[in-house]
């Protein structure tokens, strides 16, 4: 092993009895028929949670879950060394004449769409953007495809559960929204109070209790970290006013990486990652809480980046380290993401709350 390269090694021990639950059936539609997809899975991201794990395949719906998995009282302790600790990443100006064009156009796209006010801005980047895929779609995944509609002369809701750095927080307010948020982490909670935000320490449950109050509720990578999705969504649907939108980001079981590195892919995650939905299976539970307009986003661009955090997994590193000689997707298998979107690794779901 190298210098510039960290062996990954399981931390000690296991996870103590007293603090396992045993959910038994699917969390996501009942099934008790399931099979074993991995077993042994152990904190190959962070390194701070011990023990070994079994993801079982739902019979039924086909959804991956933990079983057993930490109690709610004691995950917390597998959230040591998480993605709400680090602080919001704000691209640099355009330094070039070239930069401040594509700004300038991508600015266009942004303030017609997104209510931002973002200059320099173009207005024909509105019209081609919208006649480029690939020029609009890494704004609208960045913006979670909420654009801000008009709500009686106020400014539009949202509430961002689980929203981490408060990089989308931000966002969300200069488009427009009178955005808030709840997360768990009481560091991440302190850190975007220090910038101005309206966050609270919690979840779902803090907040369950507002009835028609949200235009919009955003799930980015949260959805999956829940040990009961159903009720979630039955609270979030309550939540939300006659009409107002959901979306949530969550990984694919039945994504490419997943096929390709099995057990090491990245998405996995346990035991932070107590169930993973493929396509069909977060469909249809969407459908049976409600809500309507159901839309799939594939979220295509983050199979390279990904699969190469596997590949590091599967060598046996820590995938935060920049080593050097390891190589994630082929450009065979790029080729088999960018042309299979039901297959992507990470998938977005966009749908609403019937209007009355």
């Amino acid at each position: 092993m190298s210098a510039d390269r960290h062996a990954a090694e399981p931390p000690a021990g296991p996870w103590p009895e007293e603090d396992l639950e045993r959910p038994g059936r699917c969390p996501a539609c009942g099934n008790a028929a399931r099979t074993i997809l991995f077993d042994g899975l152990w904190d190959n991201a962070f390194f701070v949670a011990p023990g070994r794990w079994t993801l079982w395949r739902c019979g039924g719906c086909g959804s991956g879950y933990l079983d057993p998995r930490p109690t709610p009282q004691s995950i917390g302790r597998a959230y040591g060394r998480y993605y709400t600790h680090e602080e919001p990443w704000s691209p640099p100006p355009p330094a070039t004449r070239l930069q401040r064009i594509r700004a300038g156009l991508a600015n266009g796209y942004r303030n017609a769409r997104y209510g931002t006010r973002r200059q320099p801005a173009y207005r024909a980047g509105d019209r081609l953007a919208r006649l480029s895929r690939r020029i609009r779609r890494p704004i609208d995944l960045a913006f979670r495809f909420l654009d801000r509609r008009a709500a009686d002369g106020e400014r539009p809701k949202l509430l961002d559960v689980g929203f981490g750095s408060g990089a989308f927080l931000l966002q969300a307010r200069e488009a427009g929204w009178d955005a808030a948020g709840v997360d768990f982490d009481p560091v991440a909670v302190e850190a975007a109070r220090s910038r101005g935000l309206d966050v609270e320490v919690g979840g779902i449950d803090a907040v369950a209790g507002r009835r028609d109050s949200y235009d919009a509720v955003t799930l980015h990578h949260v959805l999956e970290h829940l040990h009961d999705p159903v009720a979630a969504l039955a609270a979030i649907y309550s939540m939300l006013k006659p009409g107002g939108r959901l979306q949530i980001g969550t990984p694919n079981l039945d994504g490419l990486g997943c096929e390709i590195y099995g057990r090491n892919w990245r998405g996995l995650e346990a035991p932070r990652h107590l169930v993973i939905f493929n396509r069909a299976s977060l469909n249809d539970l969407l459908g049976r809480s409600g809500f309507t307009n159901i839309r799939y986003e594939p979220e295509e661009a983050a199979f390279p980046g990904l699969s190469l955090l596997s590949a590091r997994i599967a060598a046996g590193l820590d995938p935060s380290d920049d080593a050097r000689g390891i190589r994630g997707a082929t450009r065979l298998q790029r080729l088999r993401a960018s042309l299979s979107p039901g297959r992507a690794d990470f998938m977005i779901f966009v749908c609403e709350k019937p209007p009355r």
